[in-house]
């Protein structure tokens, strides 16, 4: 073999273990890459799924909430029951849980109620909670911090058995320390 030749020799193995190396290394970047790519693809599919949970939660609540406010206007505001709903797999008569409840109530409006306990104080539910609040003078006049009184009353939510009620008393207690919360007068 000639010197010639010999070097040429060297130099084909030497490209051939350069392109081995080359092509090792670029299978190791795809194999890398196609790792990457699955964990992403893995946590898309797990977020896909979480997200088309909660657009059929939303869409029966959705259906829930449209039964319920077309029953409500039927019958002219009164809570009775309408033909039941088809929300997803199950039927839903939007009105049956309150109308049997409330039947002996004179208020019907499950969120408006105002009970008496045993003792005589007046309960009232979240909606009438809401309406004692907004027309309390001190709220008028842009005084009272409503989640001060939120976080006040979240511990003193009391259940009469139709759902959460709060005393009267802790109402205006509550108005009168959020407005107290905002300054350094005492009322």
């Amino acid at each position: 073999m000639t010197p010639a030749q010999s070097r040429r020799k060297a130099q084909n193995r030497a490209a051939q273990r350069a392109f081995r190396e080359r092509k090792e290394q670029h299978v190791k970047n795809l194999e890398a890459k196609l790792a990457t790519l699955e964990a992403a693809q893995g946590a898309t599919a797990t977020e896909n799924e979480r997200l088309k949970r909660d657009i059929q939660r939303m869409s029966t609540e959705n259906e829930v909430l449209r039964a319920t406010n077309q029953a409500h206007a039927q019958q002219g505001g009164s809570l009775s029951p309408p033909a039941p709903t088809q929300t997803g797999p199950l039927q839903y008569n939007p009105t049956d849980f309150y109308s049997d409840l409330l039947a002996n109530h004179h208020n019907k409006t499950p969120s408006h109620r105002i009970v008496q306990s045993e003792a005589g104080e007046r309960l009232l539910a979240a909606g009438a909670t809401w309406d004692m609040i907004i027309n309390h003078e001190l709220f008028k006049r842009g005084l009272v911090d409503v989640e001060r009184v939120s976080e006040i009353l979240k511990s003193q939510a009391r259940c009469d058995g139709q759902g959460p009620v709060f005393e009267e008393r802790a109402i205006f207690a509550a108005i009168e320390l959020s407005v107290a919360s905002g300054s350094d007068e005492l009322i």
